[in-house]
């Protein structure tokens, strides 16, 4: 256990996978945050951030590792992260081009599968923030997504500063390992940002093939030294050019709930950009939903939402509520939008707050930021 916990109650520890490992502190006060942030300063650690979001208070440290400290005053528990994996990285925003942010829903081919998901943001120097990829089932989506980059930076070799990843499943990561795998040096790939479960999960192995992927894709990482890696966790906050991106729920607030749904293992981000706000749940589900309904209300309004888990059963009705989204994005079919319609009323609530929403088969929609209708 880490020597600055050495005079506080630790009640559970979690392995949080990648060479990191979570000390929970339970019924705790702010001053107990408080007092962990100053002997965290005492063994040298240097302060590289701090974010107040609702509830939930974080402090983020460097030294040999990465330390995340954040208190969650709704369930009077402190986290403190030791994080051995992640790279540096930027925490504050800078304009560094004159490209105007665009948001785009990539169509990705559901020709085998209903499933898959991929968003493209374009940062204000022309390169790009990607979101999750596409299903391997998905039998052409590597080359599609290259030639789209290619396309709308007009570039032989599309730039790609951050790529998000909301959760292991195959119909997220997908397309990336082919990508990583056939076509790296069609792009360049700056950093890589998620946060996946251990291998050794008290629910794994879950089911074979998406485990696999898991496995593949950190093989894959591994392999590519060049590309940097961050853990997220949450309370950070960390920049992609001109892009803020807010980390609102990871694995390590689900636990120690079950996540057999391995969906509650998603990660859940806020972009904000030139001044709108775009909310990706990923495929967050029950356990996520809970954590986030329990600590946000100003954290979860944005402009554009992607609806979780593809408008599958995922989060609640309350969670659209309070998100408040103009503009609604659905990465499915909209054979299986028809289909669950009426038994999803968290989909028919998010429609009935939002001004126009956008179902994936229907094609790559582009949308210009800051947002309007």
């Amino acid at each position: 256990m880490l020597d600055l916990l050495k005079d506080f109650s630790v009640s559970d520890t979690y392995d949080c996978g990648d060479n990191t490992v979570m000390y929970v502190i339970e019924n705790a006060v702010k001053g107990d945050f408080e007092r962990v942030c100053s002997e965290a300063e005492k063994s040298g650690y240097i302060k590289i951030d701090g974010n107040i979001i609702d509830t939930v208070i974080a402090a983020t440290y460097r030294k040999d590792t990465l330390l995340h400290i954040y208190f969650s005053q709704p369930e009077n528990k402190i986290r403190v992260i030791n994080d051995a994996f992640s790279a540096e990285y930027k925490t504050r925003p800078e304009k560094s081009g004159n490209y105007a942010n665009t948001l785009w829903q990539f169509e990705v081919d559901h020709s085998l599968i209903d499933c898959g998901m991929c968003y493209i943001i374009r940062c204000s120097d022309g390169s790009f923030f990607m979101i999750d990829s596409a299903h391997w089932y998905s039998v052409n989506d590597d080359i599609r997504i290259i030639d789209f980059l290619k396309k709308i930076s007009d570039e032989e070799k599309p730039r790609i500063k951050g790529w998000f990843f909301s959760h292991a499943h195959e119909d997220h990561i997908g397309k990336f390992l082919d990508i990583l795998t056939y076509y790296s040096s069609c792009l360049e790939i700056d950093t890589l940002y998620y946060n996946f479960p251990s291998p050794s999960h008290r629910d794994a192995p879950w089911e074979l093939p998406f485990f696999n992927a898991m496995k593949a894709f950190r093989e894959l990482v591994d392999e590519h030294k060049e590309i940097n890696h961050v853990k997220l966790h949450t309370g950070m906050k960390f920049a992609v050019d001109n892009l803020e991106v807010t980390v609102l729920c990871t694995h390590e607030d689900v636990h120690p709930a079950p996540t057999q749904d391995f969906n509650n293992t998603s990660t859940v981000i806020s972009v904000k950009a030139a001044g709108s706000t775009v909310l990706f749940p990923g495929d967050a589900s029950f356990y996520s939903d809970k954590v986030m309904i329990s600590r946000y209300t100003d954290a979860l309004r944005c402009d554009i939402i992607q609806v979780a888990h593809h408008g599958h059963s995922g989060t609640s009705p309350l969670f659209y509520k309070r998100a408040e989204a103009k503009c609604a994005l659905f990465p499915v079919t909209v054979i299986k939008f028809d289909e669950e319609y009426d038994r999803q009323e968290s989909n028919r609530v998010a429609i009935d707050i939002c001004d126009e929403y956008h179902i994936a088969s229907n094609g790559t929609v582009e949308i210009p930021l800051p947002y309007s209708k």
